[in-house]
């Protein structure tokens, strides 16, 4: 995968990264704060969102970090195509159990019944 300047940093092994981000800290902080906040800036703005990276090294917190910064719309479309590829994983009762809690964690008690009750009606009608 090339990035933005054309380099393949597909293939950087973890070492060449950590390596390499250390360097990316030392060349911030030898600037003028007001520089590298310039520099920074225009960098990530350049880059913005958009997909999700390979991780770093936690994936978890890596989709933690990158869904903070997503916009809705980022987020929705790789909440539904992450949910149509996960839909054909063979995660078992409990896979799919632990999955619909985290998607049912920040809903209210009526909410959830809503649902459910939605659930169990499609179920009968088909």
């Amino acid at each position: 995968m090339a990035d933005v300047a054309g380099r393949d940093c597909g293939e950087m092994s973890p070492g060449l990264r950590l390596s390499r981000v250390a360097e990316l800290i030392d060349a911030i902080h030898a600037c003028h704060p007001d520089d590298a906040e310039h520099v920074l800036s225009v960098v990530l703005e350049d880059w913005q969102t958009g997909t999700p990276m390979p991780p770093f090294l936690d994936a978890m917190s890596d989709a933690e970090f990158w869904a903070h910064a997503a916009t809705f719309e980022d987020l929705r479309a790789v909440f539904i195509a992450a949910g149509q590829k996960l839909a054909r994983y063979p995660l078992g009762p409990r896979g799919r159990i632990r999955m619909i809690r985290r998607l049912m964690a920040g809903l209210s008690d009526d909410d959830r019944q809503e649902i459910s009750c939605a659930l169990s009606a499609e179920r009968d009608q088909g």
